[in-house]
């Protein structure tokens, strides 16, 4: 655990230096008051971020303090450097109701042109249930043919890349800030330090209709999974594509094979997949159709859930999209009540842009209302920008009870 307290005094020292020589302010403050006029206590939600910072010319320090009606829910701690090939990104993370220590990050990369070397580190602070913990990523990347054919190979000595959660404990489950993710997952292995796994990503583009992305992963026991996904590109001369997934785990001797089809033609996605029994296929299921109109600063989007046993509508914050549910639970997505198998929005921005105001207006359709065309629930909302300095916006949310929730927000920068 030396390694840890090294690189905390490291940046502590950074930020003390910074903090001194800096006379440089930059941030941010946005908060979001929910109204709900049917409940016994009418404040339903509150949310508020506050993002200060000091640059010094290469370097940049900031402190970003999340609030919920709880109280305050989390405190972290960036640092940013740029000195022409070399670039660090640091992050830290604090429980501020206990005091304790989450998690530290950094990522150290050198730009030599074609290639990129990378260091990746982090730590995660001892649980009731866990010690302290800590691991390293050694990473290479570069280009073999420039915009053509790409590569990246990463070393794990006790992490991965594979992303690590923090969630906390409180009343106020649907805000987005209840959780924290991060790029460095140093919870794979155990000390003491030792080789954890290899990842090789080869990327290429053939002849501008095809794109081809393999993925070898290797544990400490040996080969691990190997994926494939090609992508043919403009078939038959028209906007149109589809991709096709090859997981193969030969330890277990199994594959997935998943295909999707998306075209641009009309800004229409189309959700797919394969209807297998065994290793027979015996049809193709279309489970989601998205489609997306801009006009004239207006953006008319549609996502169709035509399954929604198994598959879900995220929000906007995790892609607008159409999922299983069980990915978006695996992966922390926020996503629509299950029952709605239709979203329509419409947004609208009034010129000048970035100095007016906008409108958007989202309608939802449930699969057991009984209501006109399955309506549900529409939310309705306004954003008058200020420059770029003030943002105010009010929404207003309509539900098949009636009026169910008016919400308040701001949000500051300099």
């Amino acid at each position: 655990m030396n390694a840890r307290y090294i690189v905390f005094s490291i940046i502590v020292c950074c930020l003390a230096g910074t903090a001194l020589a800096s006379d440089g302010f930059t941030g941010s403050w946005q908060a979001e008051i929910g109204i709900s006029p049917q409940q016994p206590d009418p404040f339903h939600s509150f949310q508020s971020t506050l993002d200060v910072g000091l640059s010094l010319s290469f370097v940049t320090v900031s402190s970003i303090s999340d609030f919920l009606f709880d109280g305050w829910l989390w405190q972290g701690f960036d640092l940013q450097a740029d000195l022409s090939i070399v670039h660090f990104d640091g992050q830290m993370l604090f429980e501020p109701q206990s005091g304790s220590f989450l998690y530290a990050q950094g990522h150290l990369s050198l730009d030599l042109g074609l290639i990129t070397l990378s260091l990746y580190g982090a730590a995660v602070g001892a649980t009731q249930t866990d010690a302290a913990n800590y691991g390293w990523v050694f990473g290479i990347a570069g280009d073999i043919l420039p915009g053509m054919i790409s590569f990246e190979s990463n070393t794990f000595i006790g992490a991965d890349l594979s992303g690590i959660t923090f969630n906390a404990s409180t009343t106020q489950t649907d805000s987005t800030l209840v959780s924290k993710t991060f790029e460095t997952d140093p919870t794979i292995d155990l000390p003491p330090l030792s080789f954890s796994g290899q990842e090789f990503k080869f990327h290429a583009l053939a002849f501008s209709c095809a794109e081809v992305e393999s993925i070898t992963t290797f544990s400490k026991t040996g080969f691990e999974s190997q994926e494939i996904d090609l992508t043919f590109l403009n078939l038959f001369g028209l906007p149109f594509q589809m991709s096709l997934d090859f997981i193969y785990s030969l330890q277990t001797k199994s594959y997935v094979f998943t295909p999707s089809l998306e075209t641009d033609f009309g800004c229409l996605s189309v959700y797919t997949n394969l209807l297998r029994t065994g290793s027979t296929i015996d049809g193709v299921e279309i489970y989601g159709i998205a489609f997306r109109f801009t006009i004239a600063g207006a953006t008319l989007t549609s996502i169709s859930n035509l399954n929604t046993t198994d598959y879900v509508i995220t929000t906007p914050d995790f892609g607008f999209l159409v999922e299983p549910e069980a990915t978006a639970i695996a992966e922390g997505h926020i996503y629509y009540p299950q029952e709605y198998w239709e979203v329509v929005s419409l947004d609208v921005d009034i010129p000048p842009y970035g100095c007016g105001f906008s409108f958007s207006v989202d309608t939802f359709f449930s699969t057991g209302t009984g209501l006109l065309f399955d309506w549900a629930q529409s939310i309705m909302g306004v954003t008058l920008a200020l420059g770029t300095s003030v943002e105010a916006s009010s929404t207003i949310t309509v539900d098949t009870a009636g009026f169910n929730e008016w919400t308040l927000a701001v949000r500051v920068s300099w």
